[in-house]
């Protein structure tokens, strides 16, 4: 991290920077200079939470108070149930001040201003720093469910038929539906079919089921007892998908942003239709089953170098996998099913995992990270840091005992 002082990378305008001041100082304490941060993406569940739960692993035992600049959290995307699980630390400012939210997509580091130090930081620069403190031997800050949102959470599920003293497994798929008119995520998104025998197992297991995400994905012709569909049940409160995330016993989904909100309140994951990507460190012992890579055309899939060394994890819109001729193919039902059960062992301590197989993996994975550390694309982009060539969480046997996936 650069030290105080230090320049943002581009120009920002003296009108910018007054607004931002007009906006904190009523906020300023005497004595100590406050922390400033613009979250920029607060229309993304994901981002809004993570990003203050990093600046207090990264900064809350410097600064007695973090004043975090975002927009209205009443927005679709947003979600003003976050403000109830701050601690006493932060103070949120809304603003609809286009150039001062922009700030939040600047690379600068620590800017002195005397009363305050602005952390002139991008989303992604923030991750990465985060993570870099974790494999360090940081233990991640986690949020705490304040007792009215837990209470509301609670009475509102009640009134659905959800028992609260039975525990709850929480489920998102994401599809296309999550950014309407947009094409370029497809192969992050997961068939909702897929999961129902999954779902069942889970349900089997004793758990009540939850789900989050876009209203009317369900294929089944009647909802299962213990199961509910939250935007469903409750069209006009998203304020409950926090309460879930916070609640839950664990949580299945892909590599979306919910995944990681339920981290952030500590708890653990199981992670299916999972493409390689740099920035995940899944560090609450998560449990992952990735995607299958090939060749478009092909029936051989790709090995985990060939995935590598092709940069694949740097890879993020469907148009760029289509021109390296490289297709995602999703988990079955029966690998979905078979890694569920494989977790749910693991949540019993009945589940050992294959040490010699994950050490391998984890080799390759440091690699590469060692790899894209001299390669100036990773590197200008923030992107020469792989979460998977660390160790932490584990890998789904039916990724490992892919034949060939690990020569």
């Amino acid at each position: 991290m650069q030290e105080p002082g230090t320049p943002p990378e581009r120009q920002v305008t003296q009108e910018t920077l007054n607004r931002l001041l007009s906006l904190v100082i009523p906020h300023l304490t005497p004595g100590e200079p406050v922390l400033v941060y613009v979250l920029h993406q607060w229309r993304r569940f994901g981002h809004l939470v993570i990003e203050p739960q990093m600046l207090a692993t990264l900064y809350g035992d410097r600064y007695r108070r973090i004043v975090i600049v975002t927009g209205n959290l009443d927005l679709p995307g947003s979600n003003r149930a976050l403000t109830e699980c701050l601690d006493d630390r932060f103070v949120v400012v809304e603003t609809d001040f286009r150039d001062v939210l922009s700030l939040g997509t600047t690379d600068g580091g620590l800017i002195d201003m005397k009363h305050l130090h602005w952390l002139a930081m991008s989303a992604r620069t923030l991750i990465v720093e985060c993570w870099r403190a974790v494999v360090a031997g940081r233990r991640p800050s986690l949020y705490t469910l304040s007792d009215g949102l837990r209470e509301r959470g609670a009475a509102r599920l009640a009134e659905q038929g959800i028992d609260p003293d039975v525990p709850i497994a929480l489920f998102h798929t994401r599809t296309m539906a999550y950014l309407p008119g947009e094409t370029h995520h497809g192969h992050r998104t997961a068939t909702i079919g897929s999961y129902e025998r999954s779902l069942r197992r889970i349900l089997d297991a004793g758990f009540q089921v939850l789900r989050i995400g876009e209203p009317g994905l369900e294929t089944w012709g009647t909802a299962p007892d213990g199961y509910l569909s939250l935007p469903d049940a409750f069209p006009d409160a998203r304020w409950i998908d926090l309460y879930a995330c916070a609640a839950c016993r664990f949580m299945t989904a892909q590599n979306s942003g919910p995944i990681w909100v339920s981290a952030a309140f500590g708890n653990t994951s199981l992670r299916t239709n999972t493409p390689f990507e740099h920035l995940n460190l899944p560090y609450n012992d998560d449990l992952s089953l990735f995607k299958r890579y090939r060749r478009v055309g092909e029936d051989r899939f790709l090995t985990y170098r060939e995935i590598l060394d092709a940069r694949l994890p740097g890879t993020f819109r469907d148009a760029e996998f289509a021109a390296q001729g490289v297709e995602l193919v999703e988990n079955t039902p029966e690998e979905i099913d078979a890694a569920t059960a494989e977790f749910l062992a693991k949540l019993d301590g009945a589940w050992t995992p294959d040490a010699e197989k994950h050490e391998r993996f984890r080799a390759i994975g440091r690699d590469y990270e060692t790899a894209i550390g001299h390669e100036p694309r990773f590197v200008n982009e923030t992107l020469d840091f792989y979460g998977y060539g660390h160790p932490f969480g584990w890998v789904a046997r039916g990724t490992l005992d892919l034949d060939g996936f690990l020569d």
